[in-house]
């Protein structure tokens, strides 16, 4: 069965980092940030338009929060001392 989440990584002019944006059924969710180093991530869950709250299951969520971290690992900002 396909998953009805999607990851989106962006970059936002608000961070200095890249974000993962996740989506379900095409309506956003959460931000995962890594604006305090990715050992640190954050999370920012916002509300459902005209819900009170979100409904799914929570391994498919935390499925898609892995995701999402594993996608910011892979293209995370070299530092620049690996650049020279």
């Amino acid at each position: 069965m396909e998953s009805k989440f999607r990851t989106l990584i962006s970059s936002d002019l608000d961070y200095e980092d890249l974000c993962a944006e996740i989506y379900f059924e095409e309506q956003f969710v959460a931000m995962l940030t890594q604006e305090q180093g990715f050992e640190n991530l954050e999370i920012e869950i916002h509300s459902p338009p005209n819900q009170k709250f979100w409904t799914f299951k929570f391994s498919e969520f935390e499925e898609a929060v892995q995701h999402a971290k594993c996608r910011l690992l892979e293209l995370q900002k070299m530092p620049e001392e690996d650049l020279e």
